[in-house]
């Protein structure tokens, strides 16, 4: 396993499984997980988005369905410019 401790993550794509990591700040990071062994302790995120493989994907698939977690929300689209006529 990848060990990671007292490190700052910035702007990166990082995969989680196979991955210790303790006191770690994650900072507008893509964090992949399909489901394999990972260690978190003490880490803080901040403008992350999580990416979901594999089994891990399905794990959310069947949490949606039961109702645990949340379906991901559309993003609001902007105002559109409004055409004078």
């Amino acid at each position: 396993m990848n060990r990671y401790e007292n490190k700052t993550f910035e702007n990166q794509h990082l995969v989680l499984d196979d991955g210790v990591f303790i006191n770690c700040v994650f900072k507008n990071c893509s964090l992949e997980y399909s489901g394999g062994d990972v260690y978190v302790q003490n880490c803080q995120g901040e403008g992350c988005q999580l990416v979901w493989r594999g089994a891990a994907q399905r794990t959310v698939f069947l949490l949606q369905g039961l109702g645990l977690m949340a379906p991901p929300t559309a993003p609001v689209p902007p105002d559109q410019p409004r055409r004078v006529q």
